[in-house]
């Protein structure tokens, strides 16, 4: 099968899913969801995460265009212009796998970022530690030593990533206690839910980190998950952080969950620090 063909494939495969998705199970806890799963771990999508990432770096690296290719670069481009505009920033990132986003506004928004930490599982941080040369670019296994980093709070990220922290509302509420000036949430799964639902999600190893991957590993790789509602995680923001703007990021998708369908959306929102 030529490469054209495996691509189509994989497309059509993803359309197939999105409009006829298999039922997911419903697990009592996350701990249980944790253990029927290959994690973010998995050696493999560790492995395609690293390539992915250093090829988008080295691309970025050599290109003199500044291609804005998605709504989601779009909208971070214009938070990360947004906070603090009149002089460089630092960053903490959770989940910031091996260091894509950094690259992208490094290339997108030069002179922007003084400094950018990341802070992921043991082995991702490994593998972004082993593809860093830039100085103003960290990975860290622990919240603390990410943080200690920087030389100013100014903006906290988490992209795509509360809904695969175990408790996201306790995940969320650490992130405001760290004080930050600014903290944006962005590409976070909420859903039509009175209590959390636990469950897990079945994604291509391919699909796994920026752009495409030449003879990527087939097959899929599981995360477990935990879906709370929009309202829930909003009453996790402290009342002296105002909420600056707030992002509808997809329409509503319905994920079949043991015996009951789940509505499921994308939001984001960027909160703001209030001076005493």
């Amino acid at each position: 099968m030529t490469t054209a063909q495996m691509r189509i494939r994989r497309i059509v495969g993803a359309l197939l899913d999105r409009d006829n998705p298999q039922k997911m199970r419903a697990y009592e806890s996350f701990a249980d969801a944790l253990r029927d799963s290959d994690t973010y771990e998995d050696s493999q999508l560790i492995a395609v995460v690293k390539e992915k990432t250093k090829r988008y770096r080295d691309t970025l690296a050599n290109s003199t265009s500044r291609v804005v290719a998605s709504r989601q670069v779009a909208q971070n481009m214009f938070v990360l212009s947004y906070v603090e505009p009149g002089r460089m920033i630092n960053v903490l990132e959770v989940g910031g796998a091996c260091g894509a986003s950094y690259f992208e506004t490094r290339h997108l928004l030069p002179n922007r970022i003084a400094h950018w930490s990341i802070t992921e599982t043991p082995a991702m941080t490994t593998a972004g530690q082993s593809l860093n040369r830039d100085p103003a670019l960290s990975f860290h296994s622990d919240l603390t030593l990410a943080t200690a980093q920087l030389a100013s709070r100014d903006l906290v990220v988490a992209q795509g990533v509360l809904q695969y922290a175990g408790d996201p509302l306790q995940t969320l509420n650490a992130l405001f206690e760290l004080q930050f000036a600014f903290v944006y949430v962005t590409r976070t799964a909420v859903a039509d839910v009175e209590s959390p639902v636990f469950t897990t999600q079945n994604t291509e190893l391919a699909a796994h980190g920026p752009g495409q991957l030449p003879n990527a590993p087939p097959g899929k790789s599981t995360q477990p998950m935990t879906l709370v509602s929009h309202q829930s995680l909003l009453s996790v923001v402290p009342a002296n952080y105002e909420m600056v703007f707030t992002f509808d990021e997809s329409g509503e998708r319905m994920l079949p969950i043991e015996d009951r369908r789940v509505t499921v959306r994308d939001i984001g929102f960027l909160a703001r620090l209030q001076p005493h």
